[in-house]
């Protein structure tokens, strides 16, 4: 049975590098709620570790998930929706991946809140209200996403064997702990408190895999077998719907309940429930509509990066005419928002004149520069950091078209603007320096 139990976390720790596993440790959420615990929708916030900012909007749930393996990491709100007072607090989180609750408070008269029972997330084709069997569990299910390579989305549901009061309890003493982190006090420690004692409390329900181009079990299975995942993940692939050129898998991880006599005692009066809905996928599901969803448009190598726009100065720049001046242009999309995009600025400005030696060239497109008073900002950081390299305006067609999920993000296109790799994410210039170099061994 032991030998079970340690399958199952193995195959849950491959889901976890892939951002779709539902164990507790499967990635950092940032969940942001209003005083009254209610989840907040529509904020973004951005998530930063030394070399790197990611940019997540919550969902109804209250949640921009964020699957990056355990470091040193700061989260903190870029935008609230209206109605909400923005709080600028740089808050540290823990090393391991947790959740981690920030509260927003209202900003005068509150918003008017969607009914608790329901999730509506169109960019992911998810609505769900929730079945009557599903809002009186002792429990809680909870539902996250990922979207994997090539287009494939994950919806993974899990169970949470923690009642809504301890959830609450516990939430109540984690972000007290974060406060007197943030403010250096020593933090609170309850050794009693029975939340996430065992291990045991968040076990996967379900996975319902999402894939487009009219692609069929095989294709998803032939996926996943690339991302590790072979056939005796799962213990069944069953077609629950499509729509346009989507189909839609409901399957779930295979051999859980052959560990049911290791389970049984830790989860305690939660087990029952669990195996109720693990083996009855229906009393979940009754409550989910799906629909095809907004798939992410990102770059692929071959593709040509074109586009019109102007330098933080207002000259009109057409990338056709730019590109064509260098062997390969290195573009670097930052943000004046984004700490380690300007801690690498005085790096790339060296880097900018090495690779005028090698007829090459650094174009930085900074991503919010779309007002005078933005761009001036840039400007100013650029002269800080001794970084006089071409810098350029950021449009909305640039912004949909690119799609950016990490800031930085670094780009290297051919003198015909073909993306020559996959763009890079993350502050790291030695790295730009390699793929260059890979860059100009590729094109002889």
């Amino acid at each position: 049975m032991k030998k079970t139990i340690a399958m199952i976390l193995m195959l849950c720790l491959t889901l976890t590098m892939l951002g779709t596993c539902a164990f507790a440790d499967g990635g950092y959420q940032i969940k942001v709620v209003d005083p009254d615990g209610n989840p907040v929708e529509g904020v973004m916030v951005q998530f930063c570790s030394d070399t790197q900012c990611l940019v997540g909007k919550t969902g109804a749930d209250g949640i921009a998930a964020f699957d990056e393996p355990a470091g040193t990491y700061t989260v903190h709100l870029l935008k609230v929706p209206a109605g909400y007072e923005k709080d600028t607090t740089e808050y540290p989180i823990p090393e391991t991946p947790d959740t981690v609750v920030l509260t927003v408070k209202p900003e005068g008269a509150a918003a008017e809140e969607e009914a608790a029972d329901v999730i509506d997330v169109p960019q992911i084709g998810v609505y769900y209200k929730t079945p009557e069997a599903i809002a009186n569990l002792n429990g809680q299910a909870n539902l996250d996403y990922n979207f994997l390579d090539d287009g494939v989305l994950d919806l993974s549901v899990a169970y949470l064997a923690v009642s809504k009061a301890d959830m609450d309890a516990y939430m109540t003493l984690y972000r007290a702990a974060v406060a007197a982190s943030t403010n250096g006090e020593e933090m609170p420690t309850d050794p009693d408190h029975p939340i996430w004692l065992s291990g045991y409390e968040n076990l996967p329900l379900y996975d319902i895999f999402i894939i487009n181009d009219n692609r069929g079990e095989t294709e998803l299975r032939e996926l996943l077998k690339g991302l590790g995942l072979g056939d005796e993940a799962f213990c069944n692939f069953t077609e629950i719907g499509s729509d346009a050129d989507a189909h839609f898998f409901l399957t779930q991880y295979a051999g859980i309940m052959d560990s049911a006599d290791e389970l049984k005692p830790v989860m305690g009066e939660f087990f029952d429930e669990y195996e109720k809905l693990f083996n009855d996928p229906s009393l979940y599901l009754s409550g989910l509509k799906l629909s095809a969803p907004e798939w992410p448009n990102t770059k692929k190598v071959g593709e040509v990066f074109s586009f019109k726009t102007t330098d933080l100065d207002g000259n009109a720049v057409d990338s056709t005419e730019l590109f064509s001046k260098a062997k390969v242009t290195v573009v670097n999309c930052w943000g004046t928002w984004c700490n380690p995009c300007k801690a690498e600025l005085p790096e790339l400005g060296k880097m900018a004149k090495e690779l005028e030696e090698q007829g090459c060239q650094l174009v930085g497109l900074c991503t919010d520069a779309f007002d005078d008073d933005v761009a001036a900002a840039a400007r100013q950081l650029l002269s800080d950091a001794g970084a006089s390299y071409l810098n350029l305006r950021c449009t909305e067609e640039i912004e949909e078209d690119i799609s950016l999920l990490a800031w930085p993000t670094t780009y290297f296109v051919d003198s015909e603007g073909k993306l020559l790799t996959a763009p890079f994410e993350g502050a790291n210039p030695d790295t730009y320096r390699a793929m260059l170099a890979d860059c100009l061994a590729q094109l002889g």
